[in-house]
């Protein structure tokens, strides 16, 4: 027997709480694709760590502005590209975390925003672009992986 659960909803202030997080997290996306793309020396995958890092930008851009239409005071720390170890492989599993807390967190607040349509779009939205970055991350690391073992 499937046990009923109530209905998820975020206050205004938890939705707000929420795409801040959300913007932090694009923000620092951004400075580590960029910091990984210009410490590629495969051209190809610096190119679509550029993309990444531009699409992350967008949705910097677009979580800022929806926050400022929510009341919000959007943070705009600089963050700094992390640490992420020695090797492209070690960089795209950094990436792929990132994505990862994206798509679980977007999903809650898909999910959790009730009362503001606008806002829930966006989020479902931005969650497609998580997820297809991730898929990304995910056979990219895997061919890099499987470069190094056989190597090995």
């Amino acid at each position: 027997m499937t046990e009923r659960r109530s209905l998820t909803r975020l206050t205004a202030d938890e939705v707000l709480a929420g795409l801040s997080e959300a913007l932090e997290a694009e923000e620092q996306a951004v400075a580590n694709y960029h910091a990984h793309a210009q410490a590629s020396d495969e051209a190809p995958i610096r190119e679509a760590l550029e993309t990444l890092r531009d699409v992350e930008r967008e949705h910097a851009l677009r979580l800022a502005l929806r926050i400022t239409a929510l009341g919000g005071r959007p943070a705009s720390p600089a963050p700094k590209a992390q640490p992420a170890g020695d090797t492209l492989a070690d960089w795209l599993a950094q990436d792929l975390q990132g994505e990862q807390w994206a798509i679980v967190e977007y999903a809650r607040l898909v999910a959790g925003t009730v009362d503001d349509d606008e806002t829930a779009e966006l989020m479902a939205e931005l969650l497609w672009d998580e997820i297809r970055h991730a898929r990304w991350l995910k056979s990219t690391l895997r061919a890099c992986e499987g470069k190094v073992s056989s190597r090995e």
